[in-house]
């Protein structure tokens, strides 16, 4: 059944310009409910988009709200692209945290972010209760890592099983494969191999990502009890995102 589910026509949003958006709907709840498709799209860098692709996203998908968790190198919007939507650039990594630890995997990273990065969680977290019931895009670079983060927060948030969640994101494997073209560009003080390992998407980096979040704030709720959100504003965001 989860093959069906992660394969649903309605899940990628197949245009011209990004590889990996998708659509966090569809998926079941361990209280009977189901993710509302249309207001949550996961993706990767929008700003090469062609202008036929933003009028895809925007009147088709209805998306009005984009937010960029890169950090500024990583790429640049176009102006117009900013007016089109409601843009929020909140960078969810925050540079000064690796002057003092650095990752030692892609796993040690994700963690980093839980410790190191609240107040731009709450920053996010904060934009989603803003939002309201509009949809919401949300993008790194890949769509794989700062975006798999807090695709699985807000599925672990609804109540969707931590097998489907882990599926959701090794999906990225599909539609953003790692390729000896990329691997071209291994940075130097990277081996090959070490350099794939990064930009693979496998299963158990996100089951050991969801055990230290477990470990460590007992769930996704209580990571925003933690940042500072209360019962209300927790269950705002979890309602928003669920449908019978």
């Amino acid at each position: 059944m989860s093959d069906a589910l992660l394969l649903n026509p309605a899940r990628h949003i197949n245009i011209e310009g990004a590889a990996n958006i998708r659509d966090l709907g569809g998926y079941p709840t361990k209280e009977g409910y189901m993710t509302k498709w249309g207001k949550y799209f996961r993706g990767d860098s929008l700003h090469a988009l062609p202008l036929e692709s933003e009028k895809y996203l925007a009147k088709e998908k209805g998306v009005q709200s984009i937010l960029d968790l890169r950090l500024s190198f990583e790429g640049k919007y176009k102006h117009i692209d900013q007016l089109s939507y409601e843009y929020i650039n909140i960078p969810l990594l925050d540079p000064a945290t690796f002057k003092t630890k650095i990752p030692k995997s892609l796993v040690d990273m994700y963690c980093m972010l839980l410790d190191s990065s609240q107040k731009q969680f709450k920053q996010v977290f904060q934009h989603f209760i803003h939002t309201g019931d509009n949809p919401v895009l949300f993008h790194c670079r890949v769509g794989k890592d700062r975006t798999g983060v807090l695709a699985a927060m807000l599925l672990d948030l609804a109540g969707v099983s931590h097998d489907l969640i882990i599926k959701d994101y090794a999906l990225t494997s599909k539609y953003k494969p790692v390729t000896e073209e990329a691997l071209r560009s291994t940075p130097p003080l990277m081996t090959k191999k070490q350099y794939r390992n990064m930009l693979l998407c496998e299963p158990e980096y996100m089951e050991q990502f969801l055990r230290y979040l477990y470990e460590n704030y007992g769930s996704t709720e209580g990571f925003l009890h933690r940042i500072g959100f209360n019962e209300s504003e927790i269950e705002q965001l979890r309602t928003s995102f669920l449908e019978e």
